[in-house]
């Protein structure tokens, strides 16, 4: 990857974000590309000075960060952006700017600037990115080794598409992929339906050399399903698809998305259908 996109509000949850996103990028060779988005809708009025002044703070936040965080980064360099407005459009739009194929994001937090905004906007930037997004917990331990990925199968079309990007993350940290197959009916057709896509995932994992377990699992309640699954092998990375036009309560995608990243302990990584196989 070239560059990965960290979304910086100055949060706990923003900084363990950063880490964790430099931890991918000393495994990928890629940059970090940290943003900050002045999100005052205000009118310039007398409290310019007031704003000029967060401007400037936050500025100054940021190139003490990239000073303190640069050493960690074994290849790349850690660059800034500062843009204004509604942050989920800002970070998309700086993405498409910058070819980032990742952007990291942290789930809740409060920050020391403003309420943190991120918490608020994590979904959001899931669902407006063209890029995957990883949604990292605040509490969650970067420094654990990404050794097993999660990457549950289901009978819809795009099911697979999230493959390619999944692979990519194993090979980079030399982890073991998960499998989990998903069957929410008994239905002879539908199950037949999430057999073929866990074929063709399968497929593409023996093709790749990565290494990977398959496992099957009956379910009404998906989100619950795939964390319980996840914790169950101490799990570092769960893989889902996110598409709200085309959600059902049979697919990947729309309120499962943003449930599982509501429940899960671990990193979540969204990938849109978009990402297809090359």
């Amino acid at each position: 990857m070239k560059n990965i996109m960290v979304a910086m509000d100055f949060s706990t949850g923003a900084l363990n974000a950063l880490d964790f996103a430099i931890k991918i990028a000393n495994s990928s060779q890629s940059n970090i590309i940290l943003v900050w988005i002045d999100t005052c809708n205000t009118k310039e009025t007398t409290l310019d000075l007031c704003k000029n002044e967060i401007r400037r703070d936050a500025k100054l936040e940021l190139h003490r960060i990239v000073e303190e965080k640069s050493d960690l980064l074994k290849a790349g360099k850690i660059k800034i952006k500062m843009r204004k407005g509604k942050v989920y459009q800002e970070l998309a739009l700086q993405a498409k700017a910058s070819e980032t194929e990742l952007i990291v994001v942290g789930t809740h937090g409060i920050s020391g600037f403003e309420e943190f905004w991120i918490g608020s906007n994590a979904y959001k930037v899931i669902s407006y990115a063209s890029c995957p997004v990883i949604s990292v917990q605040v509490d969650y331990d970067i420094k654990r080794p990404i050794k097993t990925i999660v990457l549950p199968i289901d009978n819809s079309i795009d099911s697979t598409k999230k493959v390619p990007m999944a692979v990519k993350l194993a090979k980079a940290f030399e982890s073991e992929i998960h499998l989990l197959s998903i069957y929410t009916t008994n239905l002879a057709s539908i199950k037949k339906k999430v057999d073929r896509s866990m074929m063709e995932a399968e497929k593409y994992l023996i093709k790749e050399s990565v290494p990977y377990i398959i496992k099957m699992v009956q379910s009404t309640n998906l989100p619950i399903s795939v964390v319980d699954y996840a914790k169950k092998v101490n799990a570092n990375m769960i893989v889902i698809m996110t598409d709200q036009e085309k959600a059902n309560l049979n697919i990947l995608m729309g309120d499962y998305s943003q449930k599982i990243i509501n429940i899960s302990t671990v990193p979540i990584l969204s990938v849109k259908p978009k990402n297809l196989f090359n």
